[in-house]
């Protein structure tokens, strides 16, 4: 699985012009057009993948753009549930940290016109600590979820080209559950940890550095996607099921 993550983009025929085109729009990526191009040409990947196919080459432009608006939606849709809850939680622990007090005089208030302060550092009481806590923990979690289930998502949109399919959770929980997706997952996250570093101290280099980082990003990113769609396709194929992709052919 990984071998072959790792030659997929230089075993494909126009594996080098690929390559080029993708680094060039990653480093144009601040325009977001290039970006939408790019999250719509690794949508292809995994389809291509899924049906043990080599690195599509860029074409029909208008129809990447159109797959990576797709795929961008779902990664909002899927990040909404962990931003809300904290964006909760933080508003929570803001109300419990603040408070307004009456100015008083001698004990007794002064007129309804009296100034109001904010108290900072106020004692939130167990009550608050443990709804503050608790809700950081649910949104980590959630997170966390989303994120390991995120892949599987955009390759059931990439396979089927519905974009229910990313939210259909009965189907998306028998790949998840797998073991060939978990390794490929875990193979990704090491991947995209090891393109950080690189792009880090690329970075670190002036123009020569930051010439080839775009270079870097887009050469591991699809290292990535090629190991979450081997890990998508192995796992929809475990106890002698066919993908999705097959059965719609078959159909």
């Amino acid at each position: 699985m990984f071998e072959t993550a790792l030659t997929y983009l230089v075993e494909s025929d126009d594996g080098v012009e690929t390559t080029l085109t993708g680094s060039i729009l990653t480093l144009l990526a601040w325009l977001l057009i290039p970006a939408i191009v790019v999250a719509g040409y690794f949508q292809r990947a995994l389809a291509a993948t899924n049906a043990g196919e080599p690195a599509p080459p860029f074409g029909d432009w208008g129809g990447l753009f159109g797959e990576g608006l797709r795929a961008i939606g779902v990664v909002v849709a899927y990040a909404a549930l962990p931003v809300v809850l904290l964006g909760a939680v933080l508003a929570s622990l803001l109300a419990f940290t603040v408070e307004t007090t009456v100015v008083t005089d001698a004990g007794v208030a002064t007129d309804p016109r009296a100034v109001v302060e904010p108290v900072a550092s106020a004692d939130p009481g167990l009550l608050g600590v443990a709804v503050v806590f608790g809700g950081l923990a649910l949104a980590g979690v959630t997170g966390l979820v989303a994120w390991y289930v995120l892949p599987a998502a955009l390759a059931r949109l990439a396979v089927e080209g519905r974009f229910g399919a990313a939210f259909e959770l009965r189907e998306l929980a028998s790949v998840v559950a797998t073991a060939p997706y978990a390794t490929g997952w875990l193979l990704a996250l090491a991947v995209l940890v090891v393109d950080g570093a690189v792009v880090g101290a690329l970075a670190s280099i002036p123009f020569l550095g930051w010439a080839l980082a775009p270079f870097a990003i887009f050469y591991f990113t699809a290292v990535a996607v090629s190991l979450y769609g081997q890990g998508y396709r192995e796992a929809t194929r475990a106890g002698g099921r066919e993908a999705a992709g097959d059965r719609r052919t078959v159909a």
